[in-house]
């Protein structure tokens, strides 16, 4: 699972913000809470939502997750990672770190406690122009027993690699000489088959940059003919869909996959209906629904999280709060797969404990910042969040005139 994601000096965001999953000691134990397996002291939410006003912040937050996994994940160049736009973070370093809890050291035996950091450097050159970005700092380091311990660790371009047998190489291995200033280590030492590289970039993957909607600049959602895919090549997974499905509509009694004039199409059986209804005919709601649910069924059978942006667009509250209930159950959820979400939908407000609430919102210079519920002083357990966040309590509130 992972704990703590750390950015700075991305997009609108300046200084380093850190969404923080770890839950106070002082907490109840609730059932939708997970004990950390690297250590049973921190408990983690399988659910965090980002709330706050439109261009906040709440996407770029997001995405920068979603760039650091595709960072560690792909070895080619590290390109288009835009500064906060100012005078003086322009040239800047963007700095990425996340801490969390994987078996990539040994796979099968219980997971360790990580951190990995990146720090992605700018350069002007003589023209004024920017160089490409370069990787001035990166490190991973596991906590055996509670001690920090590297397992590699790199400076800026020219300064020898520090790695340590724990990774599998020595420091006159030949593999170091593939990586390059521009790439990430990590994903470059995956990518020359240095197994325990190769598991922790995979394990970033999957948890960062593959089972989310978030696409560049856009959200996107797996089209109809790869849901059909999905829904046949699993029958499980089809029988799963159909009853998230059901409970959204509940006139909707069947659904059917059809050829009709030599395409493959999605249809629903109503009640009281005589006739089947195509996907393209039903409503906005029940279409969004159908090409989200397999990124909702990755994260929990496979990936391990999901990052989904703007998850509320066209789903009523309750169906959405099904959503979040997946990952909460230990029944649909026994692995502890986690889902990050961003959404403007303040319904969700009265279903969520303030341990999954994070209010993301700008400064009066335009950086955003990021802050849990939970960090709300005097915020008690026994109040609704809704009209708390109405007041104004709990800050994130759109501000006009």
């Amino acid at each position: 699972m992972i704990h703590t994601f750390s950015v700075s000096n991305y997009g609108s965001i300046r200084e380093s913000v850190t969404l923080d999953l770890r839950i106070p000691g002082t907490a109840p134990d609730l059932p939708r809470f997970r004990r950390s397996a690297a250590n049973p002291d921190i408990r983690l939410p399988t659910v965090a939502v980002l709330m706050g006003p439109n261009g906040s912040g709440k996407t770029t937050l997001l995405r920068a997750m979603v760039d650091l996994g595709r960072i560690v994940s792909f070895p080619g160049a590290i390109v288009h990672l835009l500064p906060f736009f100012s005078d003086q973070t322009c040239w800047e370093p963007t700095r990425f770190s996340v801490e969390g809890e994987g078996d990539f050291l040994a796979p099968g035996e219980s997971p360790q406690r990580f951190r990995y950091e990146i720090e992605i450097g700018r350069q002007r050159a003589d023209d004024g122009t920017e160089d490409p970005l370069f990787v001035s700092h990166e490190a991973l380091v596991h906590f055996p027993k509670g001690r920090r311990r590297r397992l590699f660790e790199r400076g800026i371009p020219g300064t020898p690699i520090h790695v340590s047998r724990d990774l599998g190489l020595t420091a006159r291995d030949d593999r170091l000489r593939a990586v390059e200033p521009n790439r990430s280590a990590l994903a470059t030492l995956a990518f020359v088959n240095v197994p325990v590289a190769d598991r922790f970039a995979a394990f970033l993957q999957n948890r960062l940059a593959k089972t989310t909607n978030i696409a560049g600049n856009d959200t996107w959602a797996p089209d109809t003919s790869s849901v059909i895919d999905w829904l046949e090549s699993d029958p499980d997974s089809g029988h799963w869909a159909q009853a998230q499905i059901q409970r959204s509509d509940l006139g909707i009694e069947e659904v059917l996959i059809a050829e009709r004039f030599g395409a493959r199409e999605i249809w629903f059986n109503h009640k009281g209906l005589d006739g089947a209804i195509r996907l393209d005919m039903e409503s906005t709601g029940t279409q969004r629904l159908v090409h989200l649910l397999p990124l909702v069924r990755a994260a929990l059978d496979e990936t391990g999280m999901a990052i989904l942006d703007e998850i509320d667009g066209a789903l009523h509250v309750d169906m959405l709060n099904e959503i979040l209930n997946q990952f909460r159950s230990h029944e649909s959820n026994p692995r502890g797969a986690q889902l990050l979400v961003s959404s403007h939908h303040v319904g969700l407000l009265d279903d969520l404990e303030k341990e999954e609430l994070f209010i993301v919102e700008k400064d009066d210079c335009g950086a955003t910042r990021v802050y849990g519920a939970q960090d709300v002083k005097g915020l008690r357990r026994d109040v609704r969040l809704y009209p708390k966040y109405r007041a104004g309590v709990l800050g994130g509130l759109p501000r006009f005139g």
